[in-house]
């Protein structure tokens, strides 16, 4: 009988030299508790987020002492491994016998290994809310951990057993809302998110599930199949947050909430109806050659203040490469007009297979177009284990020990100093780009897009359409990664030449 779960959301460690921790609400583990205590209501929930604690595993401790949970959920992202690790051999320790349970994208494009080191006994593959619940019936009716359910991988007889995938859930409307109840916000005083939000005064909203592009470097966690919710549901739950907590700034979590463009057209409309007032954000990537005229003048209704837009390269034979297939000619437009309106951060990635030098320099040139822009980036190719990318190229063993020490490290702009580029393990052929490479293209890009002058200042006066001065300070010190920069430093950069 399961009278008590533990649901952990592990994040990345604080880093105490940092301006600024950004992190999330563990959204998906409340959907996970809202459907399961849908089901079974005499079901207690503890729900833990690492990153509201400067030492995690002590809090793990303390919470296993007084709740004594029956049931153990892990949840991370794959940038979160060996937090994940030293989480999961802690709990290990103090539960023996106390079945783990692996969940999101880490576990789901790494089962094998996870199952493997035995951090945990059973991996969820992908959508939760209807295998988890699967998983606690049948625990609940038997004497062990059940072996056979859909959207699961198992560890048996030493080897890694993949069960049949489940279907996703089709009707979304259906999933109870996340339940916030098993967070307190005061707990995220201090963090911030990456949409520029307090995290204790905001909300995080997914009004879709999955997306059909299917580039190459993506884990695909919700299906390559849009799922939306519908325009009423979504603000249904956005009142829920303003009436019940008092919050007005919104995160949308979407992988790409503006396909179809009709659907997303909705949920803007129904917010300009209902929620006046209400700030909403998109930091996880909109299709830039998905916006036009209509929906730019709906965002900027809707009370939007900050969006990124996924652009990766600028080279069409690349963008099919990657499996994005964004139009360039629409996506330039859409971003020269959002620039100018709200806080836009463009992404775009280097390092891709085959991808060559004149290729990585022309696509850092079209960066350099966007003078509204108020934060580019550029990111450098990873390679994780599931994913199509990793698939197309093939490693020998000794290539997938190298990129699994790699994977450990953290890509920033200290890599300038000792740069460990995947492309260094792969012949030419496949990789073209080597890490002599990258640091030039990097230092180009830091003196043609990051601190060009030009599009400092034009930026800068979108910032305050949006931001009140503190705020602006503290974007610049994530920006430039400069913990001390203040309003000396701020009168400087607006006055370079």
């Amino acid at each position: 009988m399961i009278d008590r779960i533990l649901l952990v959301d592990v994040d990345v460690s604080r880093d105490s030299s940092a301006s600024v921790y950004y992190s999330h609400h563990p959204v998906g583990l409340l959907y996970l508790a809202a459907a399961i205590k849908q089901k079974f209501p005499g079901i207690k929930f503890k729900v833990f987020h690492t990153s509201t604690s400067n030492d995690p595993i002590s809090s793990i401790e303390t919470i296993i002492s007084s709740f004594k949970p029956d049931l153990v959920g892990l949840r991370s992202l794959s940038i979160a491994k060996s937090q994940f690790m030293q989480v999961a051999e802690k709990i290990r320790n103090l539960l023996p016998g106390i079945p783990v349970i692996g969940g999101g994208p880490y576990p789901s494009s790494s089962y094998a290994e996870i199952l493997l080191e035995r951090w945990v006994d059973l991996v969820v593959i992908g959508e939760g809310e209807s295998t988890f619940s699967e998983i606690v019936e049948k625990y609940s009716t038997s004497e062990g951990l059940p072996m056979r359910v859909m959207g699961t991988a198992v560890l048996e007889d030493g080897k890694v057993l993949i069960n049949e995938p489940r279907p996703v859930i089709q009707d979304i409307d259906q999933i109870p809302f996340p339940d916030y109840s098993f967070i307190d916000l005061k707990d995220y005083t201090g963090i911030e998110n990456h949409a520029l939000q307090d995290s204790s005064k905001s909300a995080f909203i997914l009004s879709s599930r999955g997306c059909p592009y299917g580039c190459l470097y993506c884990h695909q966690l919700f299906g390559k199949k849009i799922r939306r919710r519908s325009a009423e549901n979504v603000v249904a739950e956005m009142k829920k947050h303003v009436e019940l907590r008092g919050i007005n700034d919104f995160v949308f979590l979407d992988d790409v909430f503006n396909v179809p463009m009709n659907e997303a057209k909705k949920v803007l409309s129904l917010i300009i109806k209902d929620l006046p007032g209400v700030r909403i954000n998109f930091p996880n990537g909109l299709r830039a050659d998905m916006i036009d005229d209509e929906m730019l003048d709906m965002f900027e209704q809707a009370g939007t203040v900050e969006m990124a837009l996924a652009v990766e390269t600028a080279v069409p034979r690349l963008q099919k490469i990657i499996g994005k297939n964004l139009d360039i000619h629409k996506a330039e437009k859409a971003i020269h007009a959002a620039t100018k309106r709200f806080i836009t951060r463009i992404f775009f990635i280097t390092g891709i297979p085959t991808e060559t030098y004149d290729e990585a320099l022309y696509t850092i040139d079209f960066a350099a177009s966007f003078k509204y822009a108020a934060q580019p980036m550029l990111s450098v190719m990873r390679i994780y284990n599931n994913t199509r990318l990793y698939s197309m190229l093939d490693p020998t063993p000794a290539q997938v020990k190298a990129l699994a020490l790699q994977e450990k490290k953290v890509l920033h702009l200290e890599m300038f100093d000792n740069i460990e580029f995947y492309g260094d393990l792969f012949p030419p052929e496949k990789v073209p780009l080597k890490s002599s490479d990258l640091k030039e293209l990097l230092y180009y890009w830091m003196r043609n897009v990051l601190i060009d002058s030009d599009r400092i200042r034009k930026s800068h006066e979108v910032l305050l359409k949006h931001l009140d001065h503190e705020k602006i300070i503290e974007f610049y010190r994530n920006v430039f990664d400069k913990p001390k920069f203040n309003d000396a430093d701020l009168i400087k950069l607006l006055k370079t030449r």
